[in-house]
């Protein structure tokens, strides 16, 4: 019997050692590997070709999900079991779409891993496709199939092969009359082969566009190729989809032009990218700073229309050189300490002298901004120049006339003018305060999310393998005790005591920062929250959410559900309500949510003070993070309870429901 050759996957070493001693337990199993994320066990599964491959999920670099997805394209033969100490429901959910064979959960490992294994072999036993790859035929029957396959004629073999493409293959008469239509031309335009044998090729061409036609009819008259031709065409539909085409000239016996053939591939997406980045860079050249982008030699690789303004270079003459050569730099202090605060900020800011390509002097108010790629080294730099140096002018010419007035003027008018400038000083001090305060306030909120998250991610690296790793030892351990009752009990109570404090630890995870927020959304974040809420009070809660309400950008989806986290908080505490409702909804503008309870209500004295921004911490970071995305947030109370009202503004770019359809509410309730 052959052996089983398993690839472990995970990045913790005391995780892949207690499954290399599970399945070590096996003498026709083997590892034949071990990887430590997602990228790696692509690679290796492309060399090995194990039959098998255990994948945990969280990993650096490439996670679980993304690695299985390519290993089963690119390595068919090789089965994946999901391995982790996830939510099971979100891990069942993401196994089925990605075709993993089956899931273990990490708490009981021990208990269930193997007989997994055992169950997958016995239900691939009978699938022998993939292993006949590269053997000679062994039955009679395959030899009667091969045989079919070899006296199979090439003309039907092409068709086979035109037909499975997925781009469309059409030929067609030098009159324009189709002649043949693939299965790909029928999915890309919309018509069966039987509507589309017999007519005009005009049949799929903008009439604007039949111009196009006649000019490459000629040109295959002339027996030339048409190579890579972009243009527009027609669905049945009625739609206009952007394609290149692909026409060679079709000869008869004689030699002679007799038709065309014509491939074609719908390039939509690609033009709406290439659109979307020329309207990025359209947009860029409409600021009034000048803007480009240098790369890690300093070398200049993007250039906006502004800074040729600014400097005089054109694009063409700027990009290729080393921005400081080229503009002739002064630096306000050492560059190499510029680099130093770069590199460790990822900013830096500060006035800069630069030289026109006319020789004049030009001082600028210089923003750089670092871009690093996933493993942190740098990628680019993104530099931002305003031109200040009329301002400089100008405050070198008020500095000089305030010197010429200082000396004319007598003892009252110099003591005038010195306390204005410290009342304005103190104002602009005070002003300039506030927003520091406001942006430590958003700085402090951001660094408690990321702490968060990061003590999630640590409970879940570290002492959630640590447990597994000991329920994997108490498993063997209750296996090596036998008929010894007392200590099997002993083995098996705190086996189960390890599963829940598993259970506790994950929990604790979720609720600092729930990877249902990452992965599904708010719906499913919030719908889990409430769940656990529910189950740890007695408070009943109503959440309607639009059905099509898509997803929002990850630190506003944050702050949505953090300000749900705290209401309804503060409804258990305070408010004496028995239930409590959600809503969230959207339109093209802005995201609306309502937070509404049934109890005792707000004090018309404590409103006042909420309203006048004399509040909590709790209500001060809901106003913060809501103040952070500009948006509006209100607390209303008529003695009957209390509602939370917040509109934040969205882009257009976000999904939302199609203009004229009818918004339907996912209401879910938990109680």
């Amino acid at each position: 019997m052959a052996s089983l050759r398993i690839l472990i996957v995970d990045d913790h070493e005391i995780v892949r050692r207690g499954i290399r001693a599970l399945v070590s337990s096996r003498r026709d199993w083997v590892v034949c590997g071990e990887a430590e994320d997602g990228l790696e066990a692509v690679e290796k599964a492309k060399i090995l070709r194990p039959d098998l491959v255990l994948m945990d999920i969280y990993m650096p670099r490439m996670d679980g999900v993304e690695a299985t997805r390519i290993i089963r394209r690119e390595v068919p033969e090789s089965e994946v079991i999901i391995v982790s100490q996830n939510d099971p429901n979100v891990v069942l959910r993401q196994a089925a779409e990605i075709d993993a064979g089956g899931y273990v959960d990490k708490t009981v490992l021990a208990r269930d891993l193997l007989p997994m294994i055992e169950n997958l072999l016995a239900n691939r036993g009978g699938n022998n496709a993939r292993k006949t790859r590269g053997r000679k035929p062994q039955s009679e029957e395959e030899r009667r199939v091969l045989k079919r396959v070899g006296e199979t004629p090439a003309s039907e073999l092409l068709s086979a092969i035109v037909d499975s493409s997925d781009d469309a293959i059409i030929s067609k008469t030098l009159n324009g009359v189709i002649n043949s239509w693939n299965k790909g031309a029928e999915r890309l335009f919309g018509y069966t082969r039987d509507e589309a044998m017999g007519r005009h090729i005009r049949l799929i061409i903008p009439e604007d566009r039949w111009d196009e036609e006649a000019a490459i009819i000629e040109r295959l008259k002339r027996g030339e190729r048409v190579d890579h031709f972009e243009t527009v065409r027609l669905r049945k539909d009625g739609t206009l989809l952007d394609v290149s085409l692909t026409i060679s000239p079709v000869k008869d016996a004689a030699g002679r032009v007799a038709g065309a053939s014509k491939v074609a591939r719908d390039i939509t997406e690609r033009k709406q990218v290439e659109q979307a980045l020329a309207e990025r860079a359209r947009l860029l050249d409409l600021s009034n700073d000048a803007i480009f982008v240098r790369d890690g030699a300093d070398r200049i690789t993007y250039w906006n229309q502004s800074a040729s303004e600014l400097y005089g270079y054109t694009r063409e003459e700027a990009v290729g050189s080393v921005s400081h050569e080229l503009l002739r730099t002064e630096f306000p202090e050492p560059l190499g300490q510029i680099a130093e605060q770069l590199h460790r900020d990822n900013r830096w800011s500060g006035e800069l002298l630069h030289k026109h390509k006319d020789g004049s002097q030009i001082v600028v108010a210089s923003r750089w901004a670092l871009d690093r790629d996933d493993r942190g080294n740098q990628k680019c730099i993104l530099e931002t120049n305003n031109d200040i140096t009329q301002q400089k002018q100008s405050e070198r010419a008020l500095r000089e006339s305030e010197e010429r007035l200082r000396a004319l003027s007598d003892s009252l008018e110099i003591q005038v003018r010195s306390r204005t400038q410290e009342l304005e000083e103190r104002n602009a001090e005070i002003l300039q305060q506030s927003e520091q305060l406001r942006e430590l306030s958003n700085r402090l909120l951001t660094t408690q999310d990321d702490e968060r998250r990061h003590i999630a991610r640590e409970l879940h690296d570290s002492a959630g393998q640590l447990i597994t790793a000991v329920g994997m030892n108490l498993a063997m351990i209750a296996q090596q005790v036998g008929q010894h009752r007392a200590l099997r009990k002993i083995a098996d109570d705190t086996e189960d005591l390890v599963q829940q404090l598993s259970k506790e630890i994950r929990t604790t995870s979720y609720l600092l920062h729930p990877p249902l927020l990452d992965e599904t959304g708010l719906s499913r974040a919030i719908q889990w929250y409430m769940q656990g809420l529910t189950e740890r009070t007695d408070l009943e809660i109503d959440l309607s959410i639009c059905e099509n309400f898509g997803r929002l950008p990850a630190d506003m989806e944050l702050a949505v559900f953090r300000i749900v986290q705290e209401s309804l908080t503060n409804i258990h505490r305070h408010s004496g309500s028995k239930t409590a409702t959600i809503r969230l909804s959207r339109n093209s503008d802005n995201v609306f949510l309502e937070i509404q309870d049934y109890g005792k209500g707000i004090s018309p004295e404590k409103l006042a003070a909420i309203k006048a921004q004399r509040s909590g911490v709790g209500i001060t970071g809901m106003r913060e993070r809501v103040r952070h995305f500009n948006g509006v947030m209100d607390i209303q109370s008529n003695g009957t309870g209390a509602t939370v009202l917040v509109t934040f503004p969205v882009t257009t770019t976000a999904s939302i429901a199609p203009s004229g359809s009818k918004s339907t509410l996912q209401s879910s309730k938990a109680g």
